[in-house]
């Protein structure tokens, strides 16, 4: 077995530098990178609440921490829809106003 590899181009910087041009990444590539923000964490999770994901993940052909992620976000999102409501109703200004508005109808 032959050896090809040239030694007598590491001595020379110039023709090191013609044969093994440096590739620049793909701007795409930094583009996906930004848009994966994600953050790795450590959580402890119910070893029934695990396999429910793993399963679901299976089914779906999805990994099982994206299916977790999923969950939590539109928790989340539900939350949020719901919060306004609660906060006004505790607004007694808001409540007062509303209650005129109602007696003149």
């Amino acid at each position: 077995m032959s050896d090809d590899f040239d030694e007598s181009i590491l001595k020379d910087e110039k023709a090191f530098k013609k044969r093994f041009k440096r590739i620049e990444r793909p701007a795409f590539l930094d583009e996906l990178k930004k848009k994966e923000n994600k953050r790795t964490i450590t959580i402890m999770l119910d070893p029934d609440i695990i396999e429910h994901f793993k399963a679901e993940a299976e089914r779906s052909r999805s990994g099982y921490q994206t299916l977790i992620n999923q969950t939590l976000r539109e928790s989340i999102e539900e939350t949020e829809k719901t919060v306004p409501l609660e906060k006004l109703l505790k607004d007694k200004k808001a409540l007062r106003r509303l209650k005129e508005g109602l007696g003149k109808l």
